[in-house]
């Protein structure tokens, strides 16, 4: 046993060796002729904020940091979402004290550095782990008020796939649900998931009366290992806070507290889908799947299964004879029509959730983030619209005031256009004629904008997902065009 743990620990210390050559080297090839003593500054960074990895502790979170940890072990998550905490706050720490005693030798590139280490170290971290740690960096990708840059784009791909539970497990899980084994339930049921994610797993099976279904089963432990994430996420963010009151990142915690537990609420999620089913129940080229709801309890949904082509899938679109432009326009359509008009929104439009049948028609999938929109709310959304239509500066500014978007300084009214125009899918140039990044934007703003509402949140989710889908479908459309019908 302790030869296994010997040699473990050497790999271990291997993987935290390649770690540190690997920054060092990228800060020695950064396109520059090498200064010796900013590259021994920059060495000696490195070397004390990797130092903790060669303690016991160090040793203990990477051993778990470098594999998915095994369920049920929530001591184990905590110690390596802490560790790697302090890891981060050590490198940022060690780098801002030598800016303030050795400021020639502190160069911007320094710092970009320090992001992307930081940034990959919680990108692995939240993919070993799962859980709401996928959440949260789905989340924090979106938020360029809060986060640089660097992690913006390292954040943005990940998507909420996961390894997937053992079918022993799921089964058991099915039976405690329904009562009844899975196959006394269905006529056939696949024991390997179509879909994998942090909090759940789909299995496509068939009921006795012939229905093709899609089985849905919630982890049966994900609401204790979500709520260990949580408590320690706040904690962390806490004492960022008061080391450094400069970081912010307390919106982050408050957001996956207020969303998480409509996702792991499997009711709610049924509820919402026939909500949004009868909703859009008018339009034959919009389809959401139906619940069959004497199958489904608060941690399982069974409902119609669905085929369908990914949205982003372009060559599967062109070969089935699908125009990736009307998709693109009948998605802005669909989405404009649930903000502006029926006051109830399908929160989480990634590609993964929305295929694509001949017409075109759409399919939405994964409810959990499906939610009512306040009247006031829509109210001020079509009155952003309209201002940005007609160019009122003015009317944009009041209109985010009424949604939720207060401004505590003064924020020039070109930058802050140049950001919702970004969400909203019409790029604005820049004074220079460029492409406004909406990165580097709403870090131009985010320390100004005060508490922003939920659901204000998921409405600039919900834009910023789809802006991307329409990018990928048809990058000229204009479509604050199409939403300006529905104004």
């Amino acid at each position: 046993m302790e030869k296994k743990r010997t040699m473990k620990r050497r790999w271990v210390l291997d993987q935290a060796a390649r770690h540190a050559i690997e920054e060092t080297w990228a800060v020695f090839t950064n396109g520059t002729t090498p200064n010796p003593a900013l590259f021994l500054a920059r060495l000696t960074d490195l070397a004390r904020s990797n130092a903790f990895l060669w303690t016991e502790a160090g040793l203990s979170v990477q051993e778990h940091a470098t594999r998915v940890v095994p369920v049920g072990q929530s001591l184990s998550r905590s110690l390596v979402m802490a560790t790697v905490a302090a890891d981060i706050f050590v490198g940022y720490t060690t780098l801002g004290e030598r800016a303030k005693w050795l400021p020639a030798l502190v160069k911007p590139r320094d710092w970009e550095l320090q992001h992307q280490r930081s940034a990959n170290r919680i990108l692995e971290t939240a993919i070993s782990l799962g859980g709401a740690l996928i959440k949260a960096c789905q989340f924090a990708s979106t938020r360029p008020d809060l986060l640089p840059a660097v992690y913006i784009r390292t954040l943005a791909p990940l998507q909420d796939r996961m390894p997937p539970r053992s079918w022993s497990e799921i089964e058991k899980a099915i039976t405690r649900e329904l009562g009844q084994r899975p196959t006394d339930v269905f006529a056939e049921i696949e024991r390997e998931p179509v879909a994998a994610a942090s909090i759940a797993q789909v299995h496509r099976a068939r009921l006795h009366d012939g229905r093709e279904v899609a089985v849905k089963v919630q982890y049966p432990d994900i609401e204790n290992l979500v709520a260990t994430d949580l408590a320690v996420l706040e904690q962390i963010v806490k004492a960022i806070a008061r080391l450094a009151p400069a970081i912010q990142l307390q919106p982050i915690v408050d957001y996956l507290k207020e969303t998480l537990p409509l996702e792991l609420d499997f009711t709610y999620e049924a509820e919402s889908m026939t909500s949004l089913r009868a909703a859009l129940a008018h339009r034959a080229d919009a389809l959401v799947p139906a619940v069959v709801p004497d199958l489904s309890t608060e941690h399982l949904i069974v409902m119609e299964y669905i085929h369908g082509i990914k949205i982003t899938d372009r060559e599967a679109l062109e070969q089935a004879g699908i125009s990736p432009h009307e998709v693109a326009w009948l998605l802005n359509d669909l989405y404009a029509d649930q903000m502006l008009h029926l006051d109830i929104l399908h929160a989480d439009p990634h590609p993964g959730n929305l295929l694509v049948q001949p017409g075109p028609r759409l399919v939405l999938l994964d409810h959990g983030l499906t939610v009512s929109l306040e009247p006031s709310l829509v109210d001020s959304l079509r009155q952003l619209v309209q201002a940005l239509t007609s160019g009122d500066f003015g009317g944009v500014s009041r209109a985010l005031a009424k949604a939720g978007l207060r401004l505590d300084g003064e924020v020039d009214i070109t930058t802050l256009l140049n950001l919702v125009g970004v969400l909203l899918g019409k790029d604005q140039p820049g004074e220079s004629g460029e492409d406004v990044d909406a990165v580097d934007v709403g870090m131009q703003i985010g320390k100004s904008i005060g508490t922003i509402p939920t659901n204000l949140l998921l409405v600039g989710r919900t834009l910023g997902l789809l802006d991307g889908i329409t990018k990928q479908l048809d990058p000229g459309m204009d479509t604050l065009e199409i939403v300006a019908h529905y104004t």
